[in-house]
């Protein structure tokens, strides 16, 4: 049985045209705001997230996939089409307040704003992460075999987690960014690699830089986010 953040019925992915999304795009239109949702690039977020405070405490980066929408789903142009989509399958099958995630990268690099930062997010990832955490629901299924993610999307996956890590002070480890695979469904504590399959996602996915357990996070994720912290901070001195 395929493990995903969210099991969407198969009516869910009806709602999207199924056309394939291009594999390097990097450039996307400035940032726009669309309701509550604030889409923008990679360095439209940097200046955001910079520039805006925040009141709750976050010390917990969740990395999660959508498994449906996937890329199939996505024409390059339908961002809010399938964030709201996503939005009301939270609202009205989840029970959720509004869309369960903080953060969406997109196949084409785009980074959209989605639930505020001053409100949890919500999940079958359980309170105890959440409490603390920022979800970042990133569009795709990296499940093996499935979706191969773009280059632009693993740049804006590795820049956003970077930025937050600045912005909130924590060092890349399984105790700052984790993933959704580590956490148990039933009783919504951490387990890590020793989670039985039947009671654990896939999430992020089993290829998902690499893969999905705590020695794939820490010698192929996060690597590239501390050193991506060098270069931004080093930026900005």
């Amino acid at each position: 049985m395929r493990k995903n953040i969210f099991l969407l019925p198969l009516v869910f992915m009806l709602l999207f045209p199924l056309t394939t999304a291009a594999n390097t795009i990097d450039s996307v239109p400035a940032m726009t705001t669309h309701g509550q949702y604030l889409l923008m690039t990679r360095e439209e977020f940097k200046n955001w997230i910079f520039n805006t405070k925040f009141n709750r405490k976050i010390t917990l980066i969740q990395q999660h996939h959508t498994w449906a929408p996937s890329y199939k789903n996505f024409n390059g142009s339908n961002h809010i089409k399938l964030l709201k989509g996503m939005e009301n399958y939270h609202v009205q099958n989840m029970g959720w307040k509004t869309i369960a995630q903080n953060i969406t990268t997109f196949p084409d690099g785009t980074v959209a704003v989605c639930r505020p930062f001053d409100m949890a997010p919500e999940g079958t990832i359980g309170p105890k992460a959440n409490a603390t955490g920022i979800a970042i629901e990133n569009i795709g299924n990296f499940d093996k075999g499935r979706d191969v993610m773009t280059y632009a999307q693993k740049e804006t996956i590795v820049y956003v987690t970077a930025l937050l890590s600045i912005k909130f002070g924590l060092t890349p480890s399984i105790d700052s960014i984790t993933y959704h695979h580590w956490w148990d469904l039933k009783t919504g504590n951490r387990v890590l690699d020793k989670g039985p399959s039947y009671n654990v996602k896939t999430c992020p996915g089993t290829a998902f830089f690499g893969g999905n357990t705590t020695s794939s996070a820490e010698n192929n994720f996060y690597p590239l986010v501390r050193k991506k912290m060098k270069e931004i901070s080093a930026s900005i001195q």
